[in-house]
């Protein structure tokens, strides 16, 4: 059942649009243009009593009329027609329905009761539903998509990246997602589950752990309904050397409280939620940011070996910091135990530090060759399973230090990140563009780093789920 309603959102063979509006500016009708814009290859019909065709599409009265079957019906009326398109949907064989509508379980119990016979009509006839009160899914793979964010109203080049973003709030998953785009990310499989009347976020990423063109899953969690099922994920995802990030919502009383308002989630215990990502290698982050970070992280796919993290700076003060950092998180910096000190000696200033971090000091800003052989040394270095350079400002040099980044980028295997704070931003930009895991603060890299390396020496160990 997970690995279909997983393929009924994002590989569809046909999609109808229930109560589809030819105005593609109106909720109702931006799925419709989507579809269509982004070239899905399926069969798309609209369902619209008042219409033979609805932007161009062929409009029906009724989806007995349409000689196809169809996977996903994307229900677009408003709340008080809900329930009747839910039904005449699963009568006709549906496969999966999503609903845009709010004012259900949300809005306390008259939406609730509403909302009970949306799950009851699921149980009864098979039908999965997605919804109510979401924005629905989009799959970058097959062209599907089946919603009505204005996120994908810009007419630009979106980056892909082989990640699956299930989120039960529509607004943090389109705000991750832009935040992800302008680190150069991309989403292949997205969904927002909403109230959750029956499709839950736990399950659609399960149905996406085999996936063979997803590396990196991403969650928004505000409820769990089965713990179980949760775990399961949980190991699933560890199995398959597969990092699980998730945000989850609730932690205190009030994030409990605003949680039943927006989808009339229970939070749950979060304590039990703590101990299983440490049980079984998930990685729990604390905010949208540090979702998308985490999946620049992830998807460079680069496993550490080990914690020894060096530091390469033009600022002793910021390697500091970061090395404060770093220590506190469970990595390890410390001088390096082997001839490569003296090597590395010789290649800087004299008033440069071979401590580690490493203080290669402002010269390389006009010396670019100190940077360069800096880094040769310490890719090389035995004593090093991850590096981490900190940069700053520097604009006026910077095309020379990118490009001295991006060789030693590519010589290595080893995670290698790169922190460049201040300036212009266009640095940051060309070494995202190359690929290059790059943050705008070395607290920000230091932080992914240390989910990296726990998630690689741990995820291969995680245990079986009982």
């Amino acid at each position: 059942m997970t690995a279909a309603v997983a393929d009924l959102l994002f590989r569809p063979r046909n999609v109808v649009v229930y109560g589809a509006s030819s105005d593609p500016a109106k909720l109702s009708g931006r799925p419709l243009a989507y579809l269509t814009k982004f070239g899905y290859a399926g069969g798309i019909y609209a369902i619209n009593p008042h219409r033979t065709q609805v932007q161009g599409v062929p409009a029906y009265a009724d989806l007995s009329q349409i000689d196809a079957p169809v996977d996903l019906a994307i229900i677009v009326v408003p709340a008080a027609a809900v329930v009747e398109a839910v039904e005449r949907c699963a009568n006709a064989g549906v496969g999966a329905a999503i609903i845009f509508a709010s004012g259900f379980a949300e809005i306390g119990d008259p939406g609730t009761a509403i909302q009970d016979r949306i799950t009851a009509i699921a149980r009864r006839t098979g039908m999965r539903v997605v919804g109510p009160n979401c924005l629905g899914s989009f799959s970058a793979a097959d062209r599907a998509f089946a919603t009505f964010s204005t996120a994908f109203d810009d007419e630009g080049e979106r980056p892909d990246s082989p990640i699956a973003l299930v989120s039960q709030s529509g607004a943090v998953g389109t705000f991750t997602y832009s935040t992800m785009n302008s680190l150069g990310l991309g989403v292949r499989y997205f969904a927002n589950t909403g109230n959750e009347a029956d499709v839950t976020v736990v399950e659609l990423l399960a149905g996406l752990v085999d996936a063979p063109d997803v590396s990196v899953l991403l969650g928004h969690i505000e409820g769990v309904q089965d713990f179980t099922a949760l775990e399961e994920l949980m190991h699933s995802a560890a199995d398959r050397g597969k990092p699980l990030v998730l945000l989850k919502a609730g932690r205190t009383p009030a994030g409990s409280r605003a949680v039943a308002a927006h989808t009339a989630s229970v939070a749950g215990d979060d304590d039990a939620f703590e101990r299983a990502a440490a049980t079984y290698g998930a990685v729990r982050v604390h905010s949208m940011e540090a979702m998308a970070d985490a999946a620049l992280a992830f998807v460079a796919g680069r496993p550490a070996a080990g914690r020894r993290l060096t530091v390469v700076t033009q600022s002793g003060g910021a390697g500091a910091l970061a090395a404060d950092t770093a220590v506190e998180l469970g990595l390890v910096v410390e001088p390096w135990q082997s001839e490569d000190r003296e090597l590395l000696a010789s290649h800087l200033p004299y008033f440069a530090s071979t401590a580690n971090p490493i203080d290669a000091t402002g010269s390389l800003i006009n010396d670019v060759g100190i940077l360069t052989r800096t880094l040769q040394v310490a890719c090389d270095n035995d004593d090093t399973d991850a590096v981490l350079v900190v940069l700053g400002n520097s604009d006026a040099g910077a095309d020379a230090m990118v490009d001295a980044l991006r060789r030693a980028y590519a010589e290595t295997s080893k995670p290698f990140f790169v922190a460049w704070t201040g300036g212009s931003g266009r640095p940051r930009r060309q070494l995202l563009e190359s690929g290059i895991p790059t943050y705008s603060e070395p607290g920000r890299a230091v932080r992914v780093l240390s989910y990296l390396v726990e998630h690689s020496l741990r995820h291969a160990t995680a245990p079986t789920a009982g």
